[in-house]
């Protein structure tokens, strides 16, 4: 089994997740379900950890980063010799190639 480690920003992300999910519910109880499905996905992946797409058949991107979606959420990760990184934790709606490259997806 292989070690997961947060990055700061991811641990950031995971607090947007619940704060978004509050404001938009009003429930504490549907934020904790959604947090501990996303968190779930992230344990699974110390055991599979190539069940996510690689990032670079998405974007054309040269990157080793890979994706998994849960709960209207990308988990962004890498693999990192026996540990897995989570990188970042970004909604659907936001704009990840911004968020973890500084590419915006459309011109202005």
């Amino acid at each position: 089994m292989m070690e997961l480690k947060y990055t700061p920003k991811a641990k950031e992300d995971l607090q947007n997740v619940k704060y978004s999910v509050l404001d938009h519910c009003g429930s504490e109880e549907i934020a904790v379900k959604v947090l501990r499905e996303i968190t779930k996905t992230v344990r699974n992946l110390a055991v599979f950890p190539y069940m996510g797409t690689g990032l670079v058949k998405i974007t054309g991107v040269l990157t080793d980063y890979r994706s998994l979606f849960c709960r209207h959420n990308y988990i962004f990760y890498r693999i990192e010799g026996n540990c897995i990184l989570i990188i970042r934790i970004l909604n659907e709606k936001q704009d990840y190639m911004r968020n973890l490259f500084g590419i915006k997806e459309t011109e202005e």
